[in-house]
């Protein structure tokens, strides 16, 4: 059996913090080697696994031991592993948001799948613990309103939001840390302080991010007869030998190689649009 990756709308008022949830399946019993690449936003998931298993993050070299039960993840280069029959339920989160659900920093999750009871009491949140008897739907709609409960309890600012809104809507390859500054009236320094403490990243790095996850979206919808070099310089480059060395620094891979893998979790996850 492939891989199998299914996707719902979050409630209308967590569309804000959340852009999908999703499940994804696996059930063969032959171990299946993947990876998962960044896209400048958080993974909160349950994962239900046969038996315990390594991840591995190449831009870090960290490692994760990942066994059945609720985690968070945050990437700024791929991450490498080998599972086997797996279920995960799962919210892609804006990180601006991460520190008003969870009470944790996105540096402090940055390239690690991070068991969630190691940072945060989850017997007093209102997640269930035992979920043998629950169906999919209903662990989704748990998690749905623990994370509604908790940004009712926390507001966002908005400053932070606005910025980060403008990087993500915009062609974030346009966009430099002075004119951002400028934009919220601070000075260069206290901008860059407070966008990273609320999402892991510098606000340079994270247009680099961004406009590495715009290029990955670019590279699926050319189809096989259309050219990497336009990709290149709809995202800013002068030369796909530029384009080809900055995207091949999140991820290991050049953007021919990316466009010959179909088979992946990562290429699920962008088709779906869901990760």
């Amino acid at each position: 059996m492939t891989l199998k990756l299914g996707h719902i709308e979050p409630r209308k008022e967590l569309s804000c913090a959340v852009r999908s949830f999703f499940e994804m399946s696996y059930d063969a019993e032959k171990s299946r080697e993947d990876y998962l690449l960044p896209s400048g936003r958080i993974a909160f998931f349950y994962i239900k696994t046969e038996r315990a298993f390594q991840v591995e993050f190449e831009s870090s070299n960290n490692c994760s031991t990942v066994s059945t039960g609720y985690y968070l993840a945050y990437l700024d280069g791929a991450a490498r592993y080998v599972h086997p029959k797996i279920t995960v339920l799962a919210a892609s989160i804006y990180p601006v948001y991460l520190g008003l659900i969870f009470r944790v920093k996105p540096k402090d999750i940055l390239n690690t799948f991070t068991r969630l009871d190691t940072i945060f009491n989850i017997e007093d949140s209102g997640l269930p613990v035992d979920v043998s008897k629950l169906s999919s739907l209903r662990l989704m709609n748990q998690m749905q309103r623990f994370i509604l409960a908790q940004l009712q309890k926390n507001p966002m600012r908005e400053d932070v939001e606005s910025v980060y809104k403008r990087i993500v809507d915009a062609k974030a390859y346009t966009l430099t840390v002075k004119e951002l500054s400028e934009w919220m009236g601070y000075t260069e320094r206290h901008f860059t302080s407070i966008f990273q403490e609320y999402t892991g990243f510098s606000p340079k790095r994270f247009i680099q991010l961004v406009r590495f996850d715009r290029s990955l979206k670019m590279i699926d919808d050319l189809g096989s007869s259309g050219k990497l070099s336009d990709v290149a310089y709809e995202m800013g480059y002068h030369d796909q030998a530029h384009f080809t060395r900055d995207f091949k620094q999140f991820c290991g891979k050049t953007p021919k190689e990316i466009r010959a893998e179909r088979g992946s979790a990562a290429y699920l996850f962008r088709r779906g649009r869901v990760y």
